[in-house]
């Protein structure tokens, strides 16, 4: 697919790229489901996503720490599947049960009751998102869900082991087909669900209450009063309508963790999605988080909105989480 298409090719049918309506029909995409009862959906590729915002889109700056959301056009010439919801603190709980070392490190550094204490307080069901997690550990449990399935260690996106500061990702991980935290364009191409505009139903907040979780009126400041008519935790994922992909609560709830670090996107050079030069995974290098949380206003919950400049892969967030992703078929040429 070359340059702006008038249609996105999408799990092999087309949606138009315009804004969604009430009356249009949803698409049926492919899908299937994991051994951990993930649902994925399946994106046929060769795509093309229009990713960032033109400069008159209302909230494009939500944040004074905000990232560039430079417009312009990313080719994705694989096929990939995407999980519908983020992942549960029931799944990832499993992980944790077969990983004596990341349980042990699921924790905050000096107080042992505090994770207990965060959970309870901002994610306490067993079918709401997991959150306070690192972009490592959304990782090592990629590599967990890979073994599961009965994926080779060849094919692992991550090294085995406890993941941390300094590790080396493949050059080819794009073409390999364990699972992994979605790219920054595959997250948007489901985001948008072949649309343009701010959200996938208009540039509008008017209808964001149908999909997602997220505060109407946040605090201007981290001492002001949190308003109590907001969400003051993350829901149970799945409780509100899906975007025209299949995707559930692709904005608010929690963040979800991305693949790629924050200054691969920060200028629209890019124009194919392929695996970053910088290999070398860094405490120093943030990491995109997508979509926005329950305490985070309607300027984050955009198609668009890239989280923060300082979303640092080790700190542990009471509103982040993430869901998965992998190739299906390598890149065409």
């Amino acid at each position: 697919m070359r340059g702006i298409a008038t249609a996105v090719i999408v799990l092999g049918s087309v949606l138009t790229a315009q804004p969604a309506t009430r009356d249009r029909a949803e698409a049926q995409p492919d899908r299937y489901q994991t051994t951990q009862r993930q649902t994925m959906i399946v994106v046929r590729g060769p795509v093309s996503v229009i990713m960032g915002s033109p400069p008159t889109e209302r909230g494009r700056q939500p944040a004074s720490d905000s990232s560039a959301e430079p417009q312009h056009t990313v080719n994705i010439r694989r096929s990939f599947a995407i999980s519908a919801t983020e992942i549960t603190n029931a799944q990832f709980g499993r992980f944790l049960a077969a990983n004596p070392e990341a349980q042990r490190r699921y924790n905050y550094d000096g107080a042992p009751e505090r994770m207990t204490e965060v959970l309870q307080r901002f994610s306490p069901d067993a079918d709401s998102p997991v959150i306070a997690v690192t972009w490592y550990e959304a990782a090592m449990y990629c590599n967990w869900l890979s073994a599961q399935e009965g994926l080779p260690a060849a094919q692992w996106v991550y090294p085995a082991g406890t993941l941390r500061d300094g590790i080396h990702l493949p050059a080819d991980y794009l073409q390999r087909v364990g699972y992994r935290l979605p790219t920054e364009p595959e997250w948007e191409f489901a985001a948008r669900a072949g649309t343009t505009t701010a959200r996938f139903f208009g540039d509008t907040d008017d209808r964001l209450g149908d999909y997602a979780w997220f505060a109407r009126h946040p605090p201007r400041s981290r001492n002001d009063p949190v308003d109590p008519t907001d969400p003051q935790r993350a829901a149970r994922v799945g409780l509100l309508k899906p975007n025209p992909l299949g995707l559930l609560d692709v904005y608010g709830n929690v963040w979800e963790w991305t693949q790629d670090r924050v200054s691969r996107f920060q200028t629209a050079d890019v124009t194919d999605d392929r695996e970053d030069p910088v290999l070398i995974v860094a405490d120093k290098d943030a990491r995109t988080r997508r979509g926005g949380a329950f305490p985070y206003g309607a300027d984050f919950a955009r198609s668009a909105a890239r989280g923060t400049v300082n979303s640092l892969p080790t700190p542990r967030r009471d509103n982040v989480g993430f869901r998965i992703a992998k190739t299906i078929a390598p890149t065409t040429p």
